[in-house]
């Protein structure tokens, strides 16, 4: 009977996973203090994710009646995405300016001053760094008349982001090697002439990095299991780290673990040097974590985050627990002397099911289908525990210092996170806005919306709750003691939160207007900057009954949106300007990548990279061909942005490149100023213009 079936595979999956948690925790040295535990040898470590994958792939099907998708062969590596001290700094400070007094100029528009990050253009006042392509061009660009190419690095890689400080530049790239990471350092006192001085060679791909003071800090992943042509099968392999052609393997007794199970492993390697140290010295830290991660990092904290995976054996106790106390207690006893016996799997599952069909063979059919309906609740309760536990983020924080790398802990907390401005450090406390799922719908789980405020040692202090029921955070911003959500799922909310006591955050105001924001930056301490998209109600042929209004009226998007807010009242904030592109199918890079947005208090100016496609309409059929009614445009918006004058378009500027004869726009990706003058940049080329008239000066070709 299927009720017989089910048990039987039930039991015997729990077992095994009894088994094979006993087993391996046993020889586990997880221990109490700050540094998680290190395994003791490579085949400990190859024992340990084999265990753990094959349990966590047991938990899926346990939990949805199929193997995840996700663990059902190893993966090969994830795809690139892409100190006690308190972090004393305003928020909305970002502009960086020259030591000498003598000229202003941008930088990279960083989310935490005192935290620079990597990007793909650089600037140091005086230069520009461009990554594109696979070169790096250093330009003379100040004064502007004297601009021009001085030297450009090619690379048998990709290189995708860089740091400069004083006379040393630094280049993250993937290198065309199968899963290489690359790290170089240059010498470039004589900007005409570049001179490697460190080259870093890593497994994995690079994420993202930050540089404190001249300290620098990346994060990388790398895969743990490698195709071997030879045995046509994937091995679980060591990172391993080339530094100036010296090659080394990270030895398993150097790998921390947090000893939980996951469908995927990662190692997370953070690679750290110091930009002004001669003696080039390259240091690394590497954990095994899950693929899913997003980081924070303030100037001595960085924070990693990612999915939590449930404690598979206390569940898988309970639950066995609940089964047992459906039979009588002698059978109970029976099943739990077997549970607990030295006995091998094979030997516990056989001696389980020969006791269940004895005890099952004695049921009429009422008694059985009464006990079906016991075992489904039981399996209900487990998979929405299970859920739940899968809902939660999990924070490890590390001290940064000297480049040195101190795990120091780690907390949790319900939901996801969005990206790093869901996270901030503030005073000593770490705060965080996640979306969590609830589990009670039959269908789509509920969303909600909730902000966490936990204390130097990771754990919870404070909490605000149900934020915005089924709606999902669209973005997030820290500013000192508040906080402001964007969530949306018809209007655009924004809620304004108090986390001056960090014991009892609580929500002081909203603001619901159409469209969301994608992007928070902050103006000054009363007014924020959106960018995002408005959105608008689609008008229906027939007025909405009763039952229609269950559902939310349809919406349709529109085009890119930039939104002033006022939030001096914090009960009561305000939209105070807005303007929106009348493009529907208008986009912009600001919406997803900070570091896109160009902006400066003191000048009112904002700029961000726009683009759209070609719309075309079908002409006359004597005609007998289509024009385009709107073409294809890329560039730059500047705007003037300030509390008194609201959003004033100030200019548009295209970037049209010829070749060949031909003409096409070329993406623009970023934008700066030095002194007086705008910069331009795409993968083409580089233009400049005027910053108070926006007049072209000149360009170069990239």
């Amino acid at each position: 009977m299927s009720l017989r079936k089910a048990w039987y595979g039930l039991l015997a999956m729990l077992t095994s996973m009894i088994v094979l948690l006993a087993s391996f925790s046993a020889g586990t040295n997880q221990s109490a203090a700050a540094e998680p535990a290190t395994f003791q040898s490579y085949e400990e470590l190859v024992d340990y994710i084999e265990q753990n994958t094959l349990i966590a792939r047991q938990f899926g099907i346990l939990r949805y009646g199929e193997i995840l998708e996700d663990s059902a062969a190893p993966q090969s590596g994830a795809a690139p995405p892409e100190a006690a001290q308190k972090n004393k700094r305003t928020d909305y400070q970002n502009e960086a300016l020259d030591t000498t007094g003598t000229t202003d100029y941008s930088s990279t528009n960083n989310q935490v001053q005192g935290v620079d990050e990597a990007d793909k253009v650089k600037t140091d006042g005086e230069y520009l760094y461009v990554i594109s392509g696979q070169k790096l061009t250093i330009i003379k660009a100040n004064p502007v008349a004297e601009s021009k190419k001085l030297s450009t690095i090619h690379f048998e890689g990709q290189p995708v982001e860089a740091f400069i400080n004083v006379d040393t530049l630094l280049v993250f790239g993937s290198s065309q090697e199968n899963d290489l990471m690359f790290m170089h350092k240059y010498n470039v006192a004589n900007r005409e002439n570049p001179v490697l001085v460190k080259e870093v060679k890593c497994s994995g791909y690079y994420l993202t990095s930050r540089m404190i003071g001249s300290e620098v800090y990346a994060i990388v992943n790398a895969p743990t299991y490698r195709y071997e042509p030879a045995s046509r099968q994937n091995k679980i392999v060591l990172p391993e780290l080339t530094v100036d052609g010296q090659e080394s393997t990270i030895d398993a007794s150097s790998i921390h673990y947090f000893n939980n199970p996951d469908n995927a492993y990662n190692y997370t390697l953070i690679l750290s040097l110091n930009m002004q140290d001669n003696t080039n010295q390259v240091q690394s830290k590497t954990f095994l974590t899950g693929t899913s991660q997003n980081i924070f990092a303030s100037t001595g904290h960085l924070y990693l985050t990612g999915n939590k995976m449930p404690d598979y054996a206390l569940h898988t106790q309970k639950l066995l627990d609940g089964l047992a106390e459906l039979v009588p207690a002698d059978i109970a006893r029976q099943i739990r002397a077997v549970r607990d016996s030295e006995h091998s799997y094979t030997e516990k599952t056989r001696q389980a099911e020969s006791i269940l069909e004895e005890h099952l063979s004695s049921m009429n059919y009422l008694q059985a289908a009464a006990m079906e309906e016991k075992i489904r609740g039981i399996m209900y309760k487990f998979q929405q525990d299970i859920g739940r536990e899968q809902n939660k983020t999990v924070i490890h924080k590390m001290a940064l210092l000297n480049c040195q790398v101190k795990y120091r802990g780690q907390g949790e907390v319900n939901g996801r996170v969005l990206n790093q401005f869901s996270m901030d450090e503030y005073n000593g406390y770490f705060r965080i806005a996640t979306t969590s799922e609830g589990f009670l719908s039959t269908t789509a789980p509920a969303t909600r919306n909730n902000i966490y405020v936990l204390d130097d040692k990771m754990k919870v202090t404070g909490q605000l709750l149900g934020l915005a029921p089924t709606e999902r955070i669209y973005s997030a911003r820290f500013m000192s003691n508040r906080a402001y959500l964007v969530t949306f799922r018809q209007t655009d909310p924004l809620f304004v939160v108090d986390l001056a006591n960090p014991e009892q955050p609580k929500l002081l105001g909203q603001l619901k207007i159409p469209g969301y924001s994608d992007y928070l930056q902050p103006y000054d301490d009363n007014h924020l900057i959106g960018i995002g998209r408005e959105v608008t109600t689609v008008p229906v042929s027939q007025p909405f009954t009763e039952q229609s209004m269950i559902m939310p009226p349809p919406t349709r998007e529109q085009g890119v949106k930039i939104a002033l807010f006022d939030v001096t009242n914090p009960t009561a904030p305000r939209e105070i300007a807005k303007y929106v592109i009348d493009r529907d199918d208008s986009d912009s890079a600001a919406r997803h990548d900070h570091r896109a947005v160009l902006f400066s208090k003191e000048k009112n100016l904002l700029v961000i990279p726009v683009s759209y496609g070609s719309t075309w309409r079908i002409m006359p059929m004597d005609t007998k061909r289509m024009l385009p009614y709107f073409p294809e445009w890329q560039g730059t918006y500047v705007f003037d942005i300030s509390p008194e004058k609201g959003i004033k378009l100030r200019g548009k500027l295209e970037h049209r490149v010829s070749q060949n004869g031909a003409s096409f726009y070329d993406t623009v990706s970023r934008s700066l100023y030095i002194g007086d003058v705008l910069y331009t940049i795409s993968e083409q080329q580089l233009k400049m213009y005027k910053l108070d008239n926006l007049k072209e000066i000149r360009k170069i070709a990239l």
